[in-house]
């Protein structure tokens, strides 16, 4: 009785243990969760700073918020934009087919080309008085700093390219 008690417990036992092996690889291969993303842009940022005290003088970071990755806009995540954009217009937006080319578009995203992050922070000039600054920081795919902008300045661009030029490379020296 007790061998086919062990038998037992080895059929019911074995398929739990494959199924709970296959659930920790799923678990392994899903993206990095925007919270350690964004931890990486703060340490890059933070990382940046250092290496460019005379630009910082002073700094002192007060809040890294608005995370957000950025893709190179393709033929497809055009033409679905445009379809949401047309949907959204009609006088009687059909909510299941906006959602569908939104789901679309949410997997069809692009390129990666890197982050952005708003970044607010204080330093003082040379007069000793504090300076509060929100900058809108570009970082590229492998969490360079690309370039500084002012927030607002961001919508003035018209070449999204243009800003994620590896132009960090020389820097990393």
């Amino acid at each position: 009785m007790k061998e086919s008690t062990k038998v037992l417990v080895l059929l019911i036992g074995l398929p739990i243990l494959a199924f709970q092996l296959s659930c920790n690889k799923v678990a392994e291969k899903k993206p990095a969760s925007i919270s350690v993303l964004q931890e990486r842009a703060k340490v890059s940022i933070n990382n940046w700073v250092r290496k460019h005290p005379d630009e910082f003088i002073k700094y002192k970071p007060i809040a890294f918020e608005a995370f957000t990755a950025r893709y190179e806009r393709t033929e497809m995540t055009s033409y679905l934009s445009d379809k949401v954009e047309e949907e959204m217009a009609k006088p009687t937006v059909n909510q299941h087919k906006v959602d569908s080319l939104k789901n679309l578009l949410e997997k069809n995203k692009g390129i990666l080309m890197g982050y952005t992050i708003l970044h607010k922070y204080q330093t003082k000039n040379i007069t000793g008085e504090v300076v509060k600054h929100e900058d809108l920081v570009f970082l590229d795919s492998t969490f360079h700093v690309a370039t500084i902008l002012n927030p607002d300045a961001y919508d003035m661009i018209m070449d999204l390219k243009l800003i994620f030029r590896p132009d960090s490379l020389h820097e990393q020296k």
